[in-house]
């Protein structure tokens, strides 16, 4: 199915994103959903072994460019999918993926909506399970983001998702690019400053208190590790494309060139292991109870 708007938001924090992710969206889906996968494969397999194989109506929220909507419906045939996005872009993205890869009557069980996740356009108890991978830490309050997810929810629905704990490690690459710019120096170095969001979570222990606090109970709450290898032959393209496509469309073309050669030098100094990105995450499961008391 298209998607669908029924957009209201005019936040000014919630619009920066959303306008981010619209100009990215096409790159996302080439460079950052790999990155992504295997994290967001592994909380569906957790959902099912935790309470047996989904059916109904299962919300996704923050679907980007349908990564979790299109594993669902693929791996479950008796459920149906609202894939919910801020993004109208991303949004296309995902419609057009689904068309692709799935089969029609697997993706005739997909609908696109545009919304958010501190506002979700549904009635009370509307679905069975809410899903989210890599969504709630871009949210201006997570603990709204949350209440909304147990309202529409029925009772005795699940909550299941997977986003970054917060981590200090460096990754080589990254490092070379940096020392890159600072030898180039091709732009303003005081940049745009970032908008307020939630971000990423503190460790599994408080992701599971502040759940516990919104009304949720049997909450399971866990860290895991997300690994990628990314490809040496291609990460100043993954770079120039996706990670730092903002920085990289304000240069001019022979910036541009300096700056991907500039980096490439220092790239092809590194060890093949030293472009594995090991960064941890928190999965969360959850469940809507028949009525909620809030802890005090």
């Amino acid at each position: 199915m298209e998607w669908h708007d029924t957009d209201g938001e005019d936040d000014p924090i919630v619009k920066t994103i959303e306008s981010r992710y619209d100009a990215s969206a096409l790159a996302y889906r080439t460079w950052w959903e790999p990155v992504l996968t295997p994290a967001a494969h592994d909380l569906l397999d957790r959902l099912q072994a935790s309470a047996g194989t989904p059916g109904g109506r299962i919300l996704d929220v923050g679907t980007g460019a349908g990564l979790l909507a299109i594993e669902a419906v693929r791996r479950w045939p008796a459920v149906e999918v609202t894939g919910l996005d801020g993004s109208a872009e991303m949004l296309a993205v995902a419609a057009a993926t689904a068309r692709a890869e799935l089969h029609a009557e697997a993706a005739g069980r997909i609908d696109w909506l545009r919304g958010h996740a501190e506002r979700l356009p549904f009635g009370d108890g509307a679905f069975d399970v809410v899903v989210s991978s890599f969504a709630f830490q871009l949210v201006p309050h997570l603990t709204a983001a949350l209440e909304e997810a147990r309202r529409v929810l029925r009772p005795g629905g699940r909550l299941a998702f997977v986003t970054w704990r917060i981590a200090d490690d460096r990754f080589a690459p990254d490092d070379a690019f940096e020392d890159a710019l600072d030898e180039l120096d091709p732009f303003d170095e005081e940049g745009e400053a970032e908008e307020a969001r939630a971000g990423d979570l503190a460790s599994a222990a408080a992701t599971a208190t502040r759940l516990r606090r919104v009304g949720f109970r049997s909450v399971v709450a866990r860290e895991a590790w997300l690994t990628y290898d990314h490809d040496p032959a291609t990460y100043v393209d993954f770079l120039e494309h996706y990670a730092e496509r903002e920085l990289f469309s304000n240069l001019g073309p022979a910036e541009r060139r300096r700056l991907r050669a500039a980096t490439a030098r220092r790239l092809a100094r590194l060890r093949p292991e030293a472009f594995r990105w090991r960064v941890p995450v928190v999965h969360a499961l959850a469940t809507r109870p028949e009525s909620i008391e809030r802890e005090p």
